[in-house]
C-alpha cells in the first residue's frame, strides 16, 4: 500500500513520512489535492464558547503596555511593563562630560482612553529582579521594583503617535552607572526597568519597543561646551503584566481556564481581558473516526465577525485545549535552539502540533518552517486551510492512542494587541472534501 501518490499527493512532512512508509492497520486515510473524482463533501457548524485565561506570553511582542482602562462590561484593565535598555550609539560618557539633557522617545502604537483627551501618568522605576532573555515570562507574572527615578505626567489625545518627555533624573541615574565604566564595559552596558501607571492616570498605551522611533537620548558637554549625544535603546528584553479586576461585573468569580457565555448571538476574542473563544471540534474528529480507507481532499475552517468588530484581530492562532492542563504554547519559545541543533526537531515537532494547529508548510519536507497557523483577518472572516493539520490530529488519535482534538482555542496572534473581535454565533463552519475508496 503507498500512501504517498508521487504523481497527485501533497509531500508531507518528515513525521508523516515515517509514519506512513509501512503497512498500517484496515483504518487509513490517503491525501490527495488533484485528479479527484466522485468527491463527498461534509460541513459542520461549530459550536462556540469563551473561555477565560490569565496567563499568556507576553515577552514575545514588539509591544509594552502601560497604564489602566475600564471597560464597563469586561471589567477594570491594569498594565505594567518591565524592560531592558542598553547602550546603541554615539558618544561615551567620560570623566571630562558632564549631564545637559536627555530625551525619551517613545513610539504610540495604539491607545484606550474614555475620552479624546486624557490624563496619562506613570513611573519610571529600577527594577529590583533581573530580567533573562531565555526565560517565559506570562501576563500574571509581577516583579519586584526598588526606587522611583522619575515621573512622567502628560496629557495625551487619541492622536498621538508619540510620547515625549524629559528623562532628566533618568540621566543623572545612568550617569552615576555609566561614569565609572571603562569604554568596553559602556558598550556592554545594560540597565532593567519597569513603567507602572500612577494615581489618577486616564489611559492605557501601547508602545512600540521596536520602531526606530522608540529611543533614549542622552546629551553631554564637554569644558568647551561641545555638545555629544548618546543613544540608548530598549534591547528587545521585556513584557507587560496585566492585572485584571472583573469584580464589579457579570464575570466576576471567574477564574483561570473558566468556560463561560457572554451573548447569545456573539463569541468574544479579546486578549487584554483573557477572553478568547473556544470551538468544539468533537463533532468533526467523530465524523473522521467513521471513516475508513478515505482521502482528505481539502478541510477549510470559517470564522464570521459580527458588524460590530469595528476593530478586528488581524491575526489568530488556534491553541488546542486539554480539559486537564489548559493551553500551552511555550514550545515556541525554543524554536531558536532547534535551528541551533540544541533541540530535536521531532521532538519539538510533536509538541508543537499537540500545542496548536500548525501551519500548511509545518507538514511539508525540505520547506524547513515550524510554525503555528496563523489566519489573517478579510472582510470580517478567519478563512485558513487545516487540510495537514486535521489529518495529523486524525493519525495522532487513531495509530497513536493520543487523546484526540476536541476543542481549539482562538488567540490572537499578537497578546497585546488591542482590538477585539466578535465571533457571529452560527457562522463557524468546518468544510471537509473527502473521497472513500471502494
Amino acid at each position: 500500500m503507498s500512501l504517498l501518490d508521487r504523481r497527485n499527493s501533497v509531500i508531507m512532512g518528515l513525521l508523516l513520512l515515517l509514519i506512513f512508509s509501512c503497512e498500517q492497520d484496515e483504518k487509513t486515510i490517503n491525501i490527495n489535492l488533484k485528479g479527484i473524482t466522485n468527491t463527498s463533501y461534509a460541513e459542520f457548524t461549530i459550536p462556540t464558547s469563551e473561555i477565560f485565561i490569565d496567563s499568556l506570553r507576553t515577552d514575545d511582542s514588539d509591544f509594552i503596555l502601560v497604564g489602566d482602562y475600564e471597560d464597563p462590561l469586561l471589567g477594570l484593565l491594569s498594565a505594567e511593563a518591565y524592560f531592558e535598555i542598553q547602550y546603541d550609539s554615539g558618544a561615551v560618557i567620560g570623566d571630562t562630560l558632564s549631564l545637559d539633557s536627555v530625551v525619551l522617545k517613545l513610539k504610540i502604537q495604539d491607545q484606550l482612553m474614555e475620552n479624546n483627551v486624557a490624563f496619562f501618568n506613570m513611573d519610571l522605576l529600577v527594577l529590583r529582579d533581573s530580567l533573562f532573555s531565555q526565560a517565559v515570562y506570562l501576563a500574571t507574572k509581577k516583579l519586584m521594583v526598588d526606587k522611583a527615578i522619575q515621573n512622567v505626567a502628560k496629557t495625551v489625545l487619541k492622536s498621538d503617535s508619540m510620547l515625549t518627555f524629559s528623562g532628566m533624573d533618568l540621566g543623572y541615574y545612568l550617569y552615576a552607572q555609566l561614569k565609572g565604566l571603562e569604554e568596553s564595559d559602556q558598550y556592554g552596558f545594560r540597565s532593567e526597568f519597569a513603567f507602572l501607571p500612577a494615581a489618577e492616570n486616564e489611559a492605557l498605551l501601547s508602545f512600540n519597543l521596536a520602531s526606530k522611533d522608540t529611543k533614549i537620548l542622552v546629551y553631554s558637554k564637554d569644558p568647551r561646551d561641545s555638545l555629544f549625544v548618546t543613544q540608548l535603546r530598549f534591547n528587545g528584553i521585556h513584557f507587560t503584566q496585566l492585572e485584571r479586576d472583573k469584580s464589579n461585573t457579570d464575570l466576576a468569580g471567574v477564574s483561570n481556564l473558566d468556560s463561560l457565555q457572554l451573548a447569545d448571538d456573539y463569541s468574544i476574542i479579546n486578549p487584554l481581558q483573557g477572553l478568547f473563544t473556544m470551538l468544539d471540534f468533537s463533532e468533526v474528529m467523530l465524523f473522521l473516526n467513521q471513516l475508513d480507507n478515505f482521502i482528505l481532499n481539502s478541510v477549510e475552517l470559517e470564522v464570521g465577525l459580527t458588524a460590530a468588530s469595528i476593530d478586528p484581530i488581524s491575526d489568530v492562532n488556534f491553541y488546542t485545549f486539554n480539559a486537564h492542563g489548559g493551553i500551552d504554547g511555550n514550545v515556541f519559545a525554543s524554536l531558536n535552539l532547534v535551528t541551533q541543533g540544541n533541540l530535536d526537531y521531532v521532538s519539538t515537532f510533536n509538541q508543537a502540533a499537540n500545542d496548536f494547529i500548525l501551519s500548511e508548510e509545518s507538514f511539508i519536507a525540505g520547506a524547513g518552517a515550524l510554525s503555528p497557523l496563523v489566519s489573517k483577518i478579510s472582510e470580517l472572516n478567519y478563512n485558513p486551510i487545516i487540510t495537514l493539520a486535521l489529518e495529523d490530529q486524525y493519525i495522532r488519535k487513531t495509530f497513536y492512542g493520543e487523546d484526540p482534538l476536541e476543542k481549539l482555542v482562538m488567540i490572537s496572534d499578537d497578546r497585546l494587541t488591542l482590538n477585539q473581535s466578535f465571533v457571529k454565533r452560527g457562522s463557524v463552519m468546518v468544510k471537509i472534501y473527502y473521497t472513500q475508496s471502494e
